[in-house]
């Protein structure tokens, strides 16, 4: 299976390589004359390369990520420890993780911790490191008996983030800590129904929130394991889980990113209550990886071999959501009592010495005695072969070590199924691409006549411009126009009109009355019948303005009415005398006097009349000049709105004539890249059908 995992690993590799090779060809071929990338890879695959890129990495480097968890005191130090054959964690049974440790193969050992506060440090040396990891990778025992992992990252660090964010001292505001103390999670967390629990978690907030920048959030230990198979391997020890099997934000990050997850639970000193275990499997991230779960009840020579097979049956019915393959029962001391032996040149004088020191574990005594004592029936080296039994240690091997292949195999299938995303994304593109360059791209032929028909649009614009504008203001301000020619017509017909009428009637004033108010109506009304003229003429002849509700129309108001008229008879009365000569006789003295005189009353009158219908006509002419000259700009201004139009028009043609060329064989490149991409995944898919087979 291994030459066979090799052969596939770099084929799939090679797959992942084709796939760079083709986006660059991909980006040449399609670069537009311009400069410019006709199909955007960046926002287009970004995202699927860079997951493509890291799990090609993923794969080359063989990395097989696991995850341990489980309650406080379970021993998930010893567990590491023992799995990876080094004392690298403090396994003070007093003890606990305090943050995620991260352990993976470095060229020396060296510790990188990351503080909540932001900042890194990095310890360098045997010596030095397991000190850092003594004072920093575990509780103190004064708050093990409180939730501190959830209370650094759910109040100190969250706190101390966001006064840092407003310039301020950390302020942990009161409402936040009572929320924290009444939820689920802290109280469940009180396993030995401690009475100052909550005082502990308040004084552990207020000692430590001036120093919340120092917490440790994260330790990454690098060790240069001499074991091969170890390189590729990340080991992530979590805080403890609470009572009830809850799990932090971080945690679950952790947990769905691991190819194997180990909950460890103590197989002694409490019943195999399965209600914290239930919960932990209830987290989302466990769901999705349900299938990399072990259960491994720990501290199995603590109990009896008969007890530990009954309680072998007990596990297996209590947490039948399990394959019964999935749970396992270890003793991490025996195991790196195995790997520690086994080094140990005089293995008889190593545990006296331990013994001497009170170091000696019972169970370690008792396999010596029945291998090497009074009960002895088999030689020293089955001492260590009894410790391996205890330990059992091989069950957690050969489930790792198959999960592990299955693992590779499936960073494998993951991989092809990113590439395979990859390929389809871009294909379906390429498509909708070339679906629209075929309606973008027309006949050159067809395009020419576009460019024709408009360029003769763009003269009729600009001739009206320069000369129809003009000439529609010509009908009606030129000396024969239409306003002079029209006012003039009503001025001469006023005066045809009063001319006819006899001014010694007696209702001649009335006549003159009515013909004169009747003529300001006339000339009121033409003045307002001409500005609509205007505008439809304009409109019928040059184009339609866009927004005719701002023109403004101005009103003729002449300043005459039935009682200017009487104002006007009356004033002009006086003025409507004529001297009478009486000539002397023999007898009689010649003598003048002054009689009234209808008919030169009216003259007087009809003159002032006409006089201001002069200059009431001379204001009706200036407002309609003044309106034909506001509307002559404003049909400029349409036009050159309309010439601009139809000039991007011209030039988006003259652009696609352009482009023609270069579109039709952009979407020749693209059918041809879109065939590639079509054999290339269907060779994707032929590898990933071959590898399914290990992922089942």
């Amino acid at each position: 299976m291994i030459v066979d995992y090799q052969a596939r690993k770099n084929e799939v590799l090679a797959l992942a390589d084709a796939v760079e090779v083709l986006i660059e060809d991909i980006k040449k071929s399609t670069t537009l004359s311009n400069g410019k990338e006709f199909i955007d890879l960046t926002g287009n695959v970004s995202t699927l390369l860079k997951d493509m890129r890291s799990k090609a990495e993923r794969v080359k480097a063989d990395r097989f990520t696991i995850i341990i968890a489980g309650e406080s005191k379970s021993g998930k130090s010893t567990f590491i420890n023992a799995y990876l054959g080094v004392e690298l964690l403090p396994m003070d049974i007093k003890q606990c993780t305090s943050s995620i440790i991260e352990v993976k193969y470095g060229d020396k050992f060296s510790v990188k911790a990351t503080y909540a506060g932001g900042h890194q440090e990095e310890i360098v040396g045997e010596d030095d490191a397991r000190e850092f990891l003594k004072k920093n990778a575990a509780l103190d025992d004064e708050y093990r008996d409180i939730p501190v992992p959830t209370i650094n990252s759910e109040i100190l660090v969250k706190s101390g983030l966001r006064s840092r964010a407003k310039g301020q001292d950390i302020c942990i505001p009161e409402y936040e800590v009572k929320e924290l103390l009444k939820s689920k999670e802290i109280q469940d967390a009180n396993i030995y129904s401690l009475s100052d629990y909550n005082e502990r978690i308040k004084n552990y907030i207020n000692e430590r929130k001036n120093q919340w920048k120092s917490i440790v959030t994260k330790i990454e230990v690098f060790f240069p394991f001499e074991d091969e198979s170890l390189k590729g391997i990340e080991i992530i020890d979590s805080p403890g889980v609470c009572a009830r099997g809850g799990v932090s934000e971080i945690t679950s990050e952790y947990i769905e990113k691991a190819d194997a997850i180990i909950f460890l639970k103590p197989i002694s000193g409490q019943a195999l209550e399965s209600t914290p275990f239930n919960q932990f499997m209830k987290n989302s991230s466990v769901a999705k990886n349900k299938n990399a779960l072990f259960l491994v009840l720990t501290r199995a020579t603590s109990v009896t071999d008969s007890n530990l097979r009954r309680l072998e049956e007990e596990a297996h019915k209590q947490f039948n959501m399990l394959d019964t393959a999935n749970i396992l029962i270890v003793d991490s001391k025996a195991e790196l009592y195995v790997k520690y032996l086994e080094c140990v040149e005089n293995i008889e004088e190593e545990l006296c010495r331990l013994n001497e020191q009170g170091d000696l574990d019972d169970f370690v005594i008792k396999a010596y005695s029945e291998t090497t004592g009074i009960f002895a029936s088999k030689n020293i080296l089955s001492f260590i072969d009894v410790l391996r039994e205890k330990s059992r240690f091989n069950s957690v091997y050969n489930g790792l070590n198959t999960l592990g292949r299955k693992a590779h195999y499936l960073s494998l299938h993951s991989l092809l199924e990113t590439i395979e995303k990859i390929y389809t994304k871009l294909s379906m593109d390429f498509k909708t691409n070339i679906s629209l360059l075929e309606t973008k791209v027309e006949d050159p032929t067809a395009l020419s006549c576009k460019i024709g028909k408009t360029k003769k649009e763009l003269e009729v614009i600009q001739n009206k411009m320069s000369k129809g504008v003009n000439q529609e203001a010509q009908h009606f301000t030129g000396l024969d126009g239409l306003i002079q020619c029209t006012a003039e017509t009503l001025e001469n017909d006023f005066k045809q009109t009063v001319n006819t009428i006899d001014a010694d009637s007696d209702d001649a004033f009335d006549q003159l009355e009515t013909a004169s108010l009747k003529i300001v109506e006339e000339f009121q009304n033409i003045t307002e019948t001409l500005q609509e003229d205007v505008i439809n003429r304009f409109d019928t002849t040059l184009t339609t303005l866009t927004d005719k509700k701002s023109i403004s129309f101005e009103v003729l108001r002449p300043d005459f009415t039935e009682d200017i008229f009487k104002e006007l008879f009356e004033s002009t009365e006086s003025k409507a005398h004529i001297d009478v000569y009486e000539s002397g006789g023999t007898f009689k003295k010649t003598r003048t006097r002054s009689n009234y005189s209808r008919n030169k009353h009216f003259r007087i009158v009809k003159e002032n009349i006409l006089n201001r219908l002069e200059t009431i006509k001379d204001d009706m002419m200036n407002i309609l000049f003044r309106f034909v000259n506001s509307i002559q700009e404003r049909y400029i201004d349409e036009l050159k709105k309309n010439a601009d139009k139809k000039k991007g028009e011209l030039d988006k043609i003259m652009e696609l004539k352009a482009e023609a060329k270069e579109l039709i064989e952009m979407i020749k490149k693209l059918s041809e890249f879109t065939e590639k991409l079509e054999m290339a995944k269907s060779q994707v898919r032929t590898v990933k059908g071959g590898i399914s087979k290990y992922v089942q």
